[in-house]
């Protein structure tokens, strides 16, 4: 029943693969997630269900990339808002790669508490969408255990020792201090960090972009490398730098490496093998569904798909979203049809002509 999702899933056409990616995260956790890309059943109107699940769902996230808001995700959004305005709800922004400040979000996301993903999928911003989702905050994030005191100059000097042996004490910790940190390999005050784009067969690959959060913008090398300079006040406590790689021909990828005492570290980033979708309907010229029909790329892109007995298909295909791309439909002793459609749509209608 619509009733038992524990949250609706609002996001952006183009930012499905790594929406989803979440949506198995969020699964593995126990919790009953609504995608549409699993719960909607082809060949059922769909607005009366996407409706019905954004009125009944516990808690709504509403994921923002690089593209922003799409069309319909605009009204699920707003709708969401609407009912929190009257019941308890959970609207929880979040950001993923490529999404601009969190201040250019719209005005009405900018006042809700967002989960920050734009630097990769890490356990910690999980467990914050879970938190939001269930309102029960996971027991890794607590601080410390209540009553745990905390150790102190101050706290020593306050108890029952004298104010000379405080300062004797002081002066030896000091002391310690300055040598272990003469003998400790020394941090760069700068990190170059050169990375190299590659495809998901290994092979170097130009055209590329690469993104980080927490250096300079990145440079494209003349030997085809990118070169990264991170400021070490800039890098994390624990050391760890995500950088974000894509391409238009490939689905863009993260790149981890943990900075220590090495300046000029290299990283290789892979990009992985798009996916995207292209769903629709075979008709003839009286609007009658025709099933059997045989639904292929004509650039020499894998990929079949053949209509059921409604007359809708859906096509696989190892493209990014948004390519165009031409399509041939054939029928047994019919005209088969030659059409051009962009791939990551839904909704294409394919009309045939009897011979």
């Amino acid at each position: 029943m619509p009733d038992d999702f524990d949250v609706f899933l609002s996001h952006n056409n183009r930012d499905k693969p790594l929406v989803e990616e979440i949506a198995e995260q969020l699964r593995v956790r126990g919790l009953r997630v609504w995608l549409d890309e699993w719960e909607m059943r082809p060949g059922v109107p769909w607005q009366s269900r996407l409706e019905t699940v954004v009125q009944t769902a516990r808690a709504v996230a509403v994921f923002v990339g690089k593209a922003g808001l799409g069309p319909w995700q605009d009204l699920e959004t707003r709708a969401s808002l609407n009912r929190s305005t009257e019941e308890e709800l959970a609207v929880i922004p979040v950001l993923l790669p490529g999404c601009p400040a969190p201040q250019s979000l719209p005005p009405f996301l900018k006042t809700l508490t967002w989960v920050d993903l734009r630097k990769g999928l890490t356990a910690r911003g999980i467990a914050r969408l879970v938190w939001g989702i269930t309102g029960e905050r996971p027991a890794g994030m607590r601080g410390s255990a209540p009553g745990t005191p905390a150790l102190s100059f101050p706290r020593i000097l306050r108890a029952r020792w004298s104010w000379a042996l405080g300062l004797s004490l002081l002066g030896v910790a000091l002391l310690a201090g300055a040598w272990l940190w003469l003998r400790s390999p020394q941090k760069p005050p700068i990190y170059e960090i050169r990375v190299h784009v590659l495809d998901p067969q290994g092979r170097p690959v130009t055209g590329s972009t690469v993104r980080t959060w927490a250096g300079n913008e990145p440079h494209l090398l003349p030997d085809g490398w990118w070169e990264v300079q991170i400021p070490a006040a800039k890098v994390p406590t624990d050391g760890q730098i995500s950088l974000w790689a894509e391409h238009e021909d490939w689905e863009g990828n993260w790149g981890s490496l943990r900075l220590n005492t090495e300046p000029n570290p290299q990283l290789d980033i892979h990009l992985k093998q798009p996916e995207s979708w292209i769903r629709g309907r075979v008709i003839d010229g009286r609007d009658r569904a025709l099933s059997g029909v045989r639904i292929t790329p004509q650039d020499g892109t894998p990929g079949e798909a053949t209509t059921g007995a409604d007359g809708r298909f859906a096509l696989k295909l190892m493209l990014p979203p948004e390519r165009k791309i031409r399509l041939r439909s054939e029928y047994k002793d019919w005209t088969p049809g030659d059409d051009f459609w962009y791939t990551g749509r839904d909704g294409c209608t394919i009309v045939l002509e009897e011979k």
